[in-house]
């Protein structure tokens, strides 16, 4: 069967331009998509951006958060959500900025990489450490290599 690739014949139905059609749940088989299959319509700034005067973006560099945080990815980080043991977050170490999760374990606060190739990194009283916000949303185009 054709895989119909025109995806115009779907009308945007909302009011804003930032508002898309939710298709709900795709398994990877092929299917044919058309204003029948829509389930609602989703708003990606109110998924992601709670806040939108503390939410900003930035690019992650290199791999030491892979496979969960690839390089080139756009990172969603919101300045107004409350730290928590175990969240991602985007900081300043020592005039490097930087994306691990954080951990904070017996008094001390670590700092950790998804990739264990990367050492965790035990924060002292002689860092400058500085926490820009937690990470809620990563965007990736899985074209870029």
């Amino acid at each position: 069967m054709p895989v119909n690739t025109n995806s115009n014949h779907i009308k945007a139905k909302a009011q804003s331009t930032n508002v898309y059609p939710f298709f709900g749940d795709v398994s990877c088989g092929l299917f044919g998509i058309s204003d029948d299959f829509v389930e609602s319509y989703l708003s990606l700034d109110q998924k992601f951006m709670k806040n939108k005067e503390s939410t900003f973006f930035v690019r992650a560099s290199g791999d030491s958060m892979s496979p969960d945080i690839k390089n080139n990815d756009i990172l969603v980080v919101d300045r107004s959500r409350s730290l928590f043991s175990g969240a991602i977050v985007a900081f300043y170490l020592n005039g490097t900025p930087m994306c691990k999760e954080i951990l904070e374990l017996e008094n001390c606060t670590y700092l950790k990489s998804f990739n264990s190739s990367f050492k965790t990194i035990l924060i002292s009283s002689d860092d400058e450490f500085v926490i820009f916000g937690i990470v809620v949303g990563i965007v990736r185009d899985p074209y870029d290599n």
